[in-house]
């Protein structure tokens, strides 16, 4: 399934290594096409948001109304009137998570494509690059030593960069090697002369253009940025692309706050503020371990993403402004609400007294409280 969604999105990678002929301005490519296809979804987004800020003076009057009141039942009273609000303003929360759940859905085939260049971008066959992947993780030099060590994920990534250090002779000696050690045949003959075809002419001559160059300043992007620490001088500069990372999800998470302001941050108790403060560090900490253990192309696609989505969200909070309203405006409005109800709630046998209601008692009505 997610090599049928890969496809058409492995073509517009491919596009835009055409394009470009560098891997990490393909990338930056992709993410400006796979933003603007997006798109859609941010507007729904925010236009969702305009419709909650709308609703934020009765909210805001709603969870005024208990403030200071942390116990579970009290919470629960609250968020049960700040639904029916929703729903009587016809809001559905729902409709500003479906279009992440979407992007969810399409961040995996997208992933697909990224790690797998030499299929999606030189038009190799996955069942010929796993062929090719196969040779070089069981290539052995003449003292039986393995000589590559691929990483666990992304293995196209970075066998795509060692072709390309790598001459016609070369490639031949990996992918015909056929069996390993003990005699067991790991790719068969077929295969290899297949995988060969594909790299090497009948001439013998190195055919380069299926191999995309995947690689940034010498570094090999297939590499994860956790290996650095077994090769610090060698890949160094790797360490630097989950901490970019880390940076700008955190950065992504403070403008989004101050762009788009939600209501119940005003007025959240002890509690739900320290949620909202591990909320901002854990997505921003979660990208750097996935970036820090995933191929670096995936972290530098991450980058690209992030800081395009950025400037997303400015351009659409300009375009669909949020209402903004002062405290004085809030406190206007829970007084004019205050004086409603109780205008509604006088009645005859009530006297009221400053604002504060008693009994009215006469002889008239000396049996009423039984």
């Amino acid at each position: 399934m997610m090599d049928f969604l890969a496809v058409p999105f492995g073509w517009v990678l491919k596009a835009c290594y055409a394009i470009s002929n560098n891997y990490v301005v393909a990338l930056l490519i992709f993410s400006l096409a796979m933003q603007i296809l997006l798109c859609p979804f941010g507007i729904i987004q925010q236009r969702n948001m305009v419709k909650q800020a709308k609703m934020r003076p009765m909210e805001y009057i709603i969870r005024k109304k208990y403030a200071g009141r942390t116990d579970r039942a009290t919470q629960q009273k609250m968020q049960n009137e700040i639904m029916e609000l929703y729903q009587k303003e016809g809001y559905s929360p729902l409709k500003g998570c479906l279009p992440m759940l979407l992007q969810l859905v399409i961040i995996f085939p997208l992933y697909q494509v990224v790690i797998r260049p030499l299929q999606f971008i030189g038009g190799i066959p996955k069942h010929v690059c796993a062929s090719i992947v196969t040779c070089f993780e069981n290539f052995k030099n003449g003292a039986g030593e393995l000589v590559y060590s691929l990483p666990k994920s992304a293995k196209e990534v970075y066998v795509s960069n060692l072709l390309r250090g790598m001459d016609a002779g070369e490639i031949d000696a990996v992918l015909s090697q056929v069996a390993n050690d003990k005699g067991e045949v790991i790719v068969s003959s077929e295969q290899a002369g297949e995988a060969l075809s594909y790299f090497v002419n009948e001439g013998g001559e190195l055919i380069d253009t299926v191999i995309p160059n995947v690689s940034i300043f010498g570094q090999n992007l297939g590499e994860q940025p956790f290996s650095a620490f077994g090769d610090f001088k060698g890949l160094w500069f790797l360490l630097l692309i989950p901490v970019i990372n880390l940076g700008l999800m955190y950065l992504s998470q403070f403008v989004s706050k101050k762009l788009n302001p939600q209501p119940q941050e005003q007025n959240a108790a002890g509690g739900a503020m320290n949620s909202m403060k591990i909320m901002m560090w854990a997505m921003p900490l979660m990208t750097f371990f996935f970036t820090f253990t995933f191929p670096a192309a995936i972290g530098v696609y991450w980058i690209f993403r992030t800081l395009l989505s950025m400037l997303q969200q400015f351009i659409l909070s300009k375009i669909f402004k949020l209402p903004k309203y002062t405290d004085e405006e809030l406190r206007a409005l829970e007084k004019e609400m205050k004086d409603a109800k109780r205008g509604q709630s006088k009645r005859p046998d009530i006297v009221y007294n400053n604002g504060e209601a008693r009994p009215y008692k006469s002889l008239h009505h000396i049996d009423d409280d039984e």
